[in-house]
């Protein structure tokens, strides 16, 4: 297939982009990037060096500058990587929608979550970040010379029997998440995409196409099979039958099924034990805390509101189509940085790479193998295939029950020959155990092939629900209004500062009665973010429970013989328990 049957593909298929109100940056020519960015190395340890000033670069040029390694150090810049050229006054992005607040999302989580917010905002101090004022010189690089009236996307086409992948690449020139919308990261440039899953078995609609099955769009915490939606999901919203809508994220740019904003709980991979401690802390005192979470995290909001600008078919702007594969370049030579390279041990803060790489250089699961990264290896495109592959399936186990029912019949002659007459403890009958256990085997696994092809002989294809494959299916939050939602928003500003300062009194040797004071004050808090979110009872409860068991510990703590007396005690009646009841059953 070539370049035009690949676009005429892409074209009909083709995602309509909705942007939050407020958005500063939307997909442009990644090619007039390049031609504004520097391109710089960093070598472990040192001062970046400048490799090739802005405007001496192209797209075709990448390579070639990458050199043998392809650049695994190099990172394209167009903010430039010295604070000298940004200056250090951060410049804010200004005219941010009133209707988003950045305290709403603290007042979406428990304590448990801010905590772990307040440390992570705390470590930006000390990772790589990127400095004041990047997010506005980035977007004056974007109004003057990135041309964002005219939004692009890469388009590649791969067909991967029985499917047809077509996948939508979109380059931002900055992801200001953190600094305009109050997200967990901030970096120069970013690629995010939407995949479209096609029949590849040669079924063909009205059109002449193959029809669409399924789609993905990028998403923060999703993988495997809750990346995707079928075609007739009721989340998916389609323009004329055949362009799906994504809702882009305001500054992340991650693609949602659903107008609206979410609740994004990060967990750093280097801070998994701490959170793992904290997330058991939450279940004992935060009742509320598994309530509509998938976990304890870094928490975040993600405005996904679709109320800002439309690109794509039936919409006010149409996308420019630059059709990419294999055989692209820039996509398969250039392994490095998309944006500056701020060293953030994190990632979060760190340009990311190309569309084909991850940052240490290895291809993306994503381009390498869409299919298997969406789940969809083990999912056949239509029911016909799905037919086809169960005929398959049955013929092949008819061959294998044949195999299985001769093999035994052999097994079975072989061993009855080798014990005739002969005492049965002799040691030639013992020797063969082994041989009876192969024969056991068999005759369970020729079993199972008969249940499995009785069960197929009987089995229809049956349409299953559109969310049957998700084990979490990602929904906007429902976010507090009025005056409980003030409420809740300026708990959320008071109470993390509340609780440190709790715990600075706990070891204060000035504080007289610290500790006393300390604990007080701890419950405290608890009890008003119970009221707060109408669980104070609930939080009650749970303290009652834990002075009580705290009062047992300190009892068993003063005379070890009460610990052996109780443990013994215990399992005593435990024991008992057991024998009464195997007792009564004879």
């Amino acid at each position: 297939m070539g370049t035009e049957d690949d676009l005429r593909l892409l074209r009909a298929y083709e995602p309509v982009a909705r942007f939050t109100q407020g958005e500063y940056f939307f997909p442009v020519s990644a090619e007039r990037y390049v031609e504004r960015a520097g391109l710089w190395r960093l070598e472990a340890g040192e001062s970046p060096v400048e490799q090739v000033e802005p405007g001496g670069l192209t797209l075709d040029g990448l390579a070639a500058a990458g050199g043998a390694g392809q650049g695994l150090q190099l990172s394209l810049s167009g903010v430039g990587q010295s604070l000298g050229r940004l200056g250090v006054v951060h410049i804010p992005l200004r005219e941010r929608p009133p209707h988003l607040r950045r305290s709403s999302r603290l007042a979406s989580v428990g304590l448990t979550a801010r905590l772990i917010d307040t440390a992570n905002r705390i470590s930006l101090l000390f990772r790589g970040s990127m400095p004041g004022g990047s997010a506005n010189h980035s977007f004056l690089l974007q109004r003057d010379h990135l041309e964002p009236d005219r939004p692009v996307y890469y388009g590649r086409v791969l067909r991967d029997e029985p499917w047809i992948v077509c996948q939508y690449w979109y380059f931002y020139s900055f992801n200001n998440w953190r600094s305009a919308f109050g997200g967990v990261n901030e970096h120069e440039a970013d690629w995010e995409q939407v995949t479209v899953y096609l029949d590849g078995t040669g079924e063909t609609g009205p059109d002449g196409l193959p029809p669409p099955r399924w789609v993905v769009f990028s998403a923060h915490d999703e993988i495997g099979d809750d990346l995707r939606r079928r075609w007739d999901d009721p989340d998916l919203t389609l323009v004329d039958g055949r362009h799906p809508v994504v809702y882009v994220g305001a500054g992340s740019h991650s693609g949602a099924y659903l107008p609206g904003d979410y609740l994004i709980t990060v967990r750093p991979p280097r801070l998994r034990g701490v959170v793992g401690a904290l997330r058991w802390a939450a279940r004992l005192f935060a009742p509320w805390a598994a309530e509509g979470q998938s976990g304890v995290g870094i928490p975040y909001v993600d405005y996904a509101r679709g109320d800002g600008r439309a690109v794509g078919p039936g919409q006010p702007e149409a996308w420019q189509a630059v059709v990419i594969g294999e055989d692209t370049g820039w996509v398969r030579d250039f392994r490095g940085l998309w944006g500056r390279d701020t060293r953030d041990r994190l990632g979060g803060e760190r340009g990311p790479a190309g569309p084909r790489y991850e940052r240490d250089g290895r291809a993306r699961q994503s381009w390498a193998d869409p299919i298997g990264w969406a789940g969809l290896a083990k999912v056949a495109p239509s029911p016909a295939a799905e037919r086809a592959l169960i005929e398959l399936r049955t013929r092949e186990n008819d061959d294998r029950l044949k195999a299985l029912d001769a093999e035994i019949a052999a097994l079975k002659r072989e061993l009855a020959l080798a014990a005739a007459g002969l005492p049965v403890a002799s040691p030639e009958v013992r020797a063969l155990h082994e041989r009876e256990r192969r024969l056991l085997g068999l005759r369970m696994e020729r079993t199972r092939l008969a249940d499995e092809q009785a069960r197929t002989a009987v089995a229809e294809t049956v349409a299953q629900p559109p969310h049957a494959h998700l084990t979490h299916r990602r929904l906007p939050m429902e976010a507090a209004t009025g005056f409980r939602g003030r409420l809740m928003s300026w708990w959320a500003v008071l109470s993390t500062p509340l609780i440190l300062l709790a715990l600075g009194a706990t070891i204060s040797p000035l504080a007289t009665g610290g500790v006393d004071i300390a604990v007080i004050w701890l419950l405290g808090v608890l009890c008003v973010e119970g009221l707060v979110r109408g669980k104070l009872l609930a939080v009650l409860l749970r303290l009652l429970a834990a002075v009580a068991a705290l009062a047992l510990l300190v009892v068993l703590w003063f005379d070890g013989r009460y610990v052996v007396a109780f443990a013994l005690g215990a399992a005593s009646i435990g024991v008992l328990l057991v024998n009464l009841r195997e007792a009564l059953r004879r």
